[in-house]
């Protein structure tokens, strides 16, 4: 390497992490004309958990591909904010979810209880930012908005339901593959196929969030 010149550090990792910012950002924008058309509480929220998605992951670029760049200070401050990117998409997950089967009325009262959850999860990251404690917030949500989904599909209620709980499903598939550590290759090791993986996700649970609808009853 020549002196004054940068090497990024995990360079497919960083690539695979913008990857889904793009991605994240694009069917955010793309949800957006479908919010401007149905005005859905639904499809708001869903677009809110794109858009701390791509930050999240925008993060995990720049800690990734930059990281040992940094001051200890620096590298901790990206950390805790992509982790608290993570419990907004988490916290916005849940709302969208929950608009799909509670009504408005419900919905005005039971909707505090993931901003709360949140606040819960803020403080503790503040103090002990250890994945873990990711997990323990970011798992239950997408567990029950799984189940919401589950439910609404063999009710047959909501369009896009289907979906949505076969994108969480490969969420899950995502995490094993990033827990059990399988590398493709070398140079694409277990947290780029989680990458690339999740974006498949990404795009079923996006796929639908363009249909479902609030609860009417």
């Amino acid at each position: 390497m020549k002196k004054g010149s940068t090497m990024i550090y995990e360079p497919m990792t960083a690539f695979t992490d913008l990857l889904i910012t793009i991605f994240a950002l694009y069917f955010a924008w793309r949800l957006s004309f479908v919010y401007r058309a149905t005005l859905q509480n639904t499809t708001w929220h869903w677009i809110r958990v794109f858009w701390f998605l791509a930050l999240g992951s925008f993060l995990g670029a720049v800690s990734h591909g930059l990281g040992p760049y940094f001051s200890p200070a620096l590298r901790d401050g990206i950390w805790k904010a992509t982790t608290l990117s993570i419990g907004l998409v988490s916290c916005f997950f849940l709302l969208a979810g929950g608009y799909t089967v509670f009504n408005y009325a419900t919905m005005q009262w039971i909707r505090w209880l993931p901003v709360l959850a949140l606040a819960a999860y803020t403080v503790v990251i503040l103090r002990d930012a250890r994945f873990i404690n990711v997990v323990k917030f970011y798992a239950p949500s997408l567990v029950l908005v799984l189940l919401f989904m589950i439910y609404l599909y063999f009710q047959g209620r909501v369009a896009g339901s289907g979906a949505v709980a076969l994108g969480i499903g490969i969420s899950f598939l995502a995490a094993g593959i990033q827990v059990s550590g399988w590398d493709l290759h070398p140079s694409f090791n277990h947290n780029d196929v989680y990458h690339v993986v999740q974006i498949l996700g990404m795009y079923s649970i996006y796929q639908g969030a363009r249909l479902l609808m609030d609860v009417t009853v």
